[in-house]
């Protein structure tokens, strides 16, 4: 069996908590894929961890 894993399985083994963070990126990470600076993208990620983690 191969050690490498899919994408899904990953996101399918976190916790309810890190698969909403993961999801938050992602969508982050598609709506600033034209930004020049990235990060900016950095602060947003932050950020919504913080929020998740209220």
């Amino acid at each position: 069996m191969s050690d490498q894993k899919t994408a899904e399985e990953i996101l399918g083994a976190l916790s309810p908590e890190a698969m909403k963070l993961a999801r938050r990126v992602m969508q982050l990470e598609r709506e600033n894929l034209h930004i020049k600076n990235p990060t900016i993208l950095i602060s947003k990620i932050v950020e919504a961890a913080r929020e998740l983690a209220k």
